[in-house]
C-alpha cells in the first residue's frame, strides 16, 4: 500500500527494532533541500541543522527550511518518529520511519525548485566530512538523493572524488542510482562510482512479500559495468508532507487525504530507505 509500515514489514526492519537495532546514537547527513519539523521530525533533537549552502541562506525565514519538499519527505523514510513515543513499536496507527532512533543532520543545498549547483553539493560533503564528530555528532551515514549526468571517468570526477573522501573517513555514502530520463543508461553521477552504495527503487505491488517485487521502468539499471547495488522501496511511499512546499503545490494528487502525508516515487526514496538501513 505505499506506507512505511508495510515497506518495513516487507523488508524485515520490524525484527530489527526487535532486536534493538533502531539507529539509536547514529547520526545520518542528509544533503538536501532541508528539512520541516513537521510532526514525525519534531521530537526535540530530530533535526540538527548544519551549514545552508543554498541559494534562499541568506533570507533569515527560508534558512534550513524545506520549501521544496523533497528534504522532510527523505528525512520521514529515513528516522521519521511520532511525536509522544516511548518505544519503537508495530503499530499502523504511528508513523515510523526505518530508523526511528536515529538523528538527522540536515546540510540544505537546494531551493524552492530543486535547484543547486555542483560546487555547493561539493562543499556540503567537505562540511559533512569535516564537522562529523563535532560537538556530540556521529555521522556515520551520508544520503545523497540527487545526482547530474556527469560522463567522466569516476577516478577523475570532483563529485565522485568529494563521494570517496567521505567513504574513507568512515561514513557509509548511500547514493540514489537516478530516475530514466538523461538517455543514457549509465548511472548518475555519483552512483557510478563504485565506492558508495548505489540504490535503485523497487514497486512491491502491494504485498508485503517480495516475490512479485519489480524495478519500475524509470529507476535506472545501468550500463553493464556499473549497475545498482540493490534495490530498495521506492514506488509510492508515503513519507510526511511539507504542506506549502513546492512539491505539495505542484502535485497535490501526491497528498495522502487531508492528512499530513505525502506520496513520493523514484530512486531518492529507495536510497532515504537504504540510509534509514545502514543507520
Amino acid at each position: 500500500d505505499g506506507s512505511i509500515w508495510a515497506a518495513n514489514e516487507s523488508t524485515g526492519v520490524h525484527e530489527m527494532w526487535a532486536k534493538g537495532y533502531t539507529g539509536k546514537g547514529v547520526d545520518v547527513a542528509l544533503i538536501d533541500s532541508g528539512v520541516v519539523p513537521v510532526n514525525g521530525l519534531g521530537t526535540s533533537g530530530k533535526i540538527v541543522y548544519g551549514a545552508d549552502l543554498s541559494f534562499e541562506s541568506q533570507a533569515p525565514h527560508l534558512r534550513h527550511l524545506d520549501t521544496f519538499g523533497h528534504g522532510t519527505h527523505l528525512a520521514g523514510i529515513i528516522a521519521g518518529r511520532d511525536t509522544g513515543l516511548t518505544r519503537t513499536q508495530e503499530d499502523h496507527n504511528v508513523f515510523q520511519g526505518v530508523a526511528p532512533e536515529a538523528r538527522i543532520v540536515s546540510v540544505k543545498v537546494a531551493d524552492a525548485h530543486g535547484v543547486t549547483d555542483v560546487s555547493q553539493v561539493l562543499a556540503a560533503i567537505d562540511w559533512v566530512v569535516l564537522h562529523r564528530r563535532d560537538n556530540g555528532l556521529n555521522i556515520r551515514v551520508l544520503n545523497l538523493s540527487f545526482g547530474t549526468d556527469g560522463v567522466q571517468d569516476y577516478r577523475i570526477d570532483p563529485l565522485t572524488f568529494a563521494a570517496e573522501v567521505a567513504w574513507r573517513k568512515g561514513i557509509v555514502v548511500v547514493v540514489a542510482a537516478g530516475n530514466a530520463g538523461f538517455g543514457s543508461a549509465k548511472l548518475n553521477n555519483p552512483a557510478y562510482d563504485p565506492f558508495v552504495v548505489a540504490v535503485g527503487a523497487a514497486d512491491g505491488n502491494g504485498s508485503y512479500g517480495s516475490d512479485d517485487d519489480v524495478v519500475p521502468p524509470w529507476s535506472s539499471t545501468g550500463d553493464g559495468t556499473r549497475n545498482p547495488d540493490l534495490v530498495a522501496p521506492g514506488k509510492s511511499i508515503v513519507s510526511l508532507r511539507n504542506p506549502g512546499s513546492h512539491i505539495d503545490l505542484a502535485h497535490p494528487a501526491g497528498r495522502v487525504g487531508y492528512s499530513r502525508f505525502f506520496r513520493g516515487s523514484g530512486t531518492s526514496q529507495a536510497a532515504a530507505y537504504v540510509s534509514g538501513a545502514a543507520a
